[in-house]
């Protein structure tokens, strides 16, 4: 399968589990770096929420390279990141 390339907002599922679902969109576009950052965030993993206001949860294997990223961005909040994912497939029995 081709991978899917997603766009949008980064933000960790801790700060996703805090907020109510309505206001997921406009929280990944203000949600900031330095929080972004924390120890208990970082562990949480991460997610991306596009402009559609659709959240897709990162595989937590991803979690170092969006850390990278994230780390060496100069933005302050509403960091955009672009990944590509491709779906697993499980074999036949």
């Amino acid at each position: 399968m081709a991978p899917e390339a997603l766009e949008g907002y980064v933000i960790d599922v801790g700060c996703v589990r805090k907020n109510a679902r309505d206001d997921l969109l406009e929280k990944a576009r203000t949600h900031s770096r330095d929080c972004a950052m924390m120890g208990h965030c970082v562990e949480s993993g991460y997610g991306i929420v596009t402009d559609d206001d659709e959240l897709t949860v990162l595989d937590p294997d991803a979690t170092p390279q969006v850390v990278d990223v994230v780390e060496d961005s100069n933005t302050e909040e509403g960091i955009r990141l672009q990944v590509q994912r491709e779906e697993e497939r499980t074999p036949p029995r």
